[in-house]
């Protein structure tokens, strides 16, 4: 069956076609097709997009124009979202069955609330379509109302090749937003943009200066040993919430868990490797208020939060390691293993925190020197600091 577009589609799709996609910003793209629809004469009052993403936060994005308004956009979180409303709406009713759904407002009565909302605001005519994707696990929707006059049959035949014909840009959009966040959630924002940028051959290597952070739990195999999973993973989550939101408010970047620990660096300056300590520090700092708050306020059920912490600064190999198929992208690097390893020796201080000399050197603050300590792995022992 050939469908031939009408006139007033024609310029949309041939603008889409030529145009349009070369906006990889999803806003700038909704809001000029929706400025195009509107001056094409079809009667629309009001405009929707709603997509589902990939993310560990968000399970998907909305946006809304109204004419006369500037665009509103809104997102649903994974948690602490009342999915009633979605539960309720035409989004999802063509979610699940894939097909375009049109009410007559003016006309039929409808028990979804938001339609039942748009017949009090005066919209006379609603209709939602479903944007094709090739990825099925995912989804997404157009609608658009109508409040001067009801939409004709020509109206809608066009918006619904509006959709088709703005369906694969979209995706194109929306893919790459999730290839985006998926890896820098996975291995983190520089890094993921790094991989993104096409880094990912084995071997595929910077050298950079950076602050190296070790942090992991104390007595936590024995929590392991005495506790249900669930609680296990409870417990990470509650710790490496508090470990990530320190490093990340002070410009630092989370590279991987190791169990219980974390490695986290914050790139340095060679001439100025000061500010990078300093960052290093203030997230230390914020952990520690961090972790002081959570204990003082411990949930029922649960057991004081316990940690250690290990600075170190020096020079690192950041890039691709791992197996042909299956790699990380990490530091690695003999100032990467001092820093792993003056956890242990925090341990056996009994200090939650400790510096390597090279670290207290640089950093331009206060330390104090808690002795010179065999490094396990290393020929020579180091001395270690604490902040005064």
């Amino acid at each position: 069956m050939t469908f031939l577009l009408s006139d007033r589609v024609r310029p949309i799709a041939d603008w889409l076609l030529l145009e349009g996609n070369q906006l990889f910003d999803i806003d700038l793209l909704f809001a000029q097709l929706v400025d195009r629809v509107a001056q094409s004469g079809i009667p629309i009052g009001r405009v929707s997009l709603n997509l589902e993403i990939l993310h560990p936060e968000v399970v998907g994005e909305g946006r809304v124009w109204l004419c006369g308004q500037a665009t509103g956009t809104h997102r649903l979180n994974r948690v602490d979202t009342d999915m009633g409303e979605y539960l309720n709406s035409p989004v999802r009713r063509v979610d699940e069955t894939g097909a375009p759904f049109r009410v007559r407002l003016a006309q039929e009565e409808t028990n979804l609330p938001l339609l039942s909302r748009l017949t009090r605001e005066g919209f006379l005519d609603y209709f939602i379509a479903p944007i094709q994707v090739q990825d099925k696990h995912r989804s997404a929707a157009m609608s658009f109302a109508a409040k001067r006059t009801p939409f004709t049959d020509e109206d809608i035949r066009d918006l619904t090749h509006i959709v088709a014909a703005v369906s694969p840009i979209l995706e194109a959009r929306v893919v790459r937003n999730i290839a985006r966040d998926l890896l820098a959630t996975y291995l983190g924002s520089g890094a993921g943009e790094r991989v993104y940028a096409g880094q990912i051959s084995r071997g595929d290597a910077d050298n950079i200066f950076a602050a190296i952070l070790f942090a992991d739990l104390r007595s936590f195999t024995r929590f392991t040993a005495d506790n249900l999973s669930t609680q296990v993973l409870e417990r990470l989550n509650h710790w490496f919430d508090l470990a990530v939101d320190a490093v990340e408010a002070h410009g630092g970047e989370v590279l991987k868990f190791m169990g219980d620990g974390m490695l986290a660096i914050f790139p340095a300056d060679m001439l100025n490797p000061r500010e990078a300590c300093g960052h290093a520090l203030a997230a230390a700092a914020t952990l520690h208020d961090a972790v002081t708050a959570w204990n003082a306020a411990c949930p029922t059920g649960q057991t004081r939060i316990d940690y250690g912490l290990s600075l170190h600064l020096g020079h690192v190999a950041f890039g691709n390691i791992g197996g042909k198929r299956r790699l990380d992208f990490t530091v690695v690097g003999p100032a990467v293993n001092l820093a792993s390893r003056l956890l242990e020796v925090a341990k056996v201080l009994d200090s939650h925190f400790v510096v390597s000399t090279a670290f207290a050197g640089c950093s331009g603050r206060a330390m104090r020197s808690v002795g010179v300590h065999p490094v396990r792995g290393l020929d020579l022992p180091e001395e270690i600091f604490v902040p005064c």
